[in-house]
């Protein structure tokens, strides 16, 4: 290979791009990026951006001065064709064509935009730099915020917000915030953690419609049980979707992103791969397709998929644990493993807001979670990847305090 393209300058791209040169590829690397600032760690915008305590500076991610790289910015792509092996580009100048003997599609997940009309300002969402910097400036003259929404971004956004005086008003359509990804354990304890904060947390509530004042701009949130929440500000935090929309054409299976077996490679094409929020792989060590959006999973698979590419990986494919975490009231929730499919939990500690909990399927452990729990979770990565008996931790439950 001469030309390769990486398709998003997502940390899965830029991991991609750093281990191509680490591995010695010294021809053309193309990074394609919509976003026309230098790459920036995407965590903060749900936390630091908002209230100020960091900005572009503070966030942007170092490019390494060996790293030599061609960048197109400011444009959107709009299609792929693995028969002419090339990617089309849209921007300023026109529409452009990018030739490449290899190609990493690391293109990201796309926020759900607020699927209410009429469209009112005041509604955001949450996705990028530019987004949370409009949000930040509405905050400065608000109140009151509104979130539809409690998974992750909904939850992080709401300790912040709580954190810098306002009201917070957590709207969520299933029985518990998270419970769906963590459990009725840990969710109930999330709720209760955030409740105590003075958050309030309205589960199984449906948006019949977002209000407008008389300025136009949005005043509250309607439901459907005809309960009325005031709002200055609205948060539409309702999940994402891989960004495949340039990929329709391309003849390649995006039931759920970019369809590759365990090596990352892209089926169905020649010489791509994908990784980060957009590839669905089949995951070794569970054995069984997933896709994941988090930070630390984009960065080991972008470079596992550079090396894939280059036909210098491990033959057995990309197994991951993976690792999450998020910030809330200065305390890290941590998750390490998958909890889909679990049929047992078991409490492993519990001491105010900390929580230690493992899930397990069959008595395989398969994910530690907590919050507050330093090095803890951490600390059962080996067993996790070794496939651990449930009855053998390390921490057993016999030591759970109430």
């Amino acid at each position: 290979m001469k030309n390769i393209v990486i398709a998003g300058a997502s940390i899965a791209g830029l991991s991609a791009a750093r281990q191509l040169r680490k591995s010695g590829f010294t021809g053309t690397v193309t990074l394609v990026d919509r976003d026309v600032r230098d790459p920036y760690r995407r965590p903060e915008v749900s936390k630091g951006l908002l209230n100020g305590k960091a900005d572009g500076t503070s966030i942007a991610v170092k490019w390494p001065d060996d790293l030599p790289l061609d960048r197109v910015t400011g444009v959107r792509l709009t299609g792929l064709d693995t028969s002419a092996r090339h990617v089309a580009v849209d921007g300023p100048d026109g529409r452009r064509e990018l030739s490449y003997d290899g190609l990493v599609i690391a293109t990201g997940v796309d926020a759900r935009r607020s699927p209410f009309t009429p469209q009112l300002d005041g509604v955001h969402t949450l996705r990028n730099f530019d987004d949370a910097h409009r949000m930040a400036e509405a905050l400065r003259g608000a109140s009151s915020v509104a979130i539809v929404g409690g998974g992750f971004i909904g939850l992080e956004v709401a300790a912040v917000v709580r954190e810098m005086g306002k009201t917070v008003t957590v709207l969520e359509a299933s029985p518990r915030p998270l419970g769906r990804v963590l459990g009725d354990v840990f969710s109930d304890h999330m709720a209760t953690m955030h409740r105590s904060r003075d958050i309030e947390i309205l589960c199984e509530a449906t948006v019949a419609e977002l209000a407008a004042g008389l300025d136009g701009a949005v005043c509250g949130v309607r439901l459907d049980d005809g309960r009325f929440v005031d709002a200055d500000i609205v948060l539409v935090a309702i999940g994402s979707a891989p960004a495949v929309d340039w990929l329709a054409g391309a003849g390649l299976d995006l039931t759920d992103g970019v369809r590759c077996d365990s090596t990352c490679a892209v089926e169905g094409a020649t010489d791509i791969v994908a990784a980060g929020d957009v590839a669905s792989w089949w995951n070794p060590l569970y054995d069984r397709r997933m896709r994941v959006e988090h930070w630390t999973n984009a960065i080991e698979q972008g470079t596992y998929a550079a090396r894939r590419l280059l036909g210098d990986h491990e033959l057995d494919g990309f197994s991951s644990a993976p690792y999450f975490w998020s910030d809330q009231y200065g305390m890290r929730l941590q998750s390490i493993g998958t909890t889909i499919g679990h049929d047992r939990v078991d409490v492993l500690e519990r001491d105010g807001d900390r929580l230690v909990v493992a899930y397990s399927i069959g008595g395989r452990v398969t994910c530690v979670a907590g919050i507050n729990a330093g090095t803890a979770v951490m600390s059962f990565r080996k067993q996790i990847l070794d496939g651990a008996s449930a009855d053998s931790l390390s921490m057993p439950v016999a030591k759970v305090r109430a």
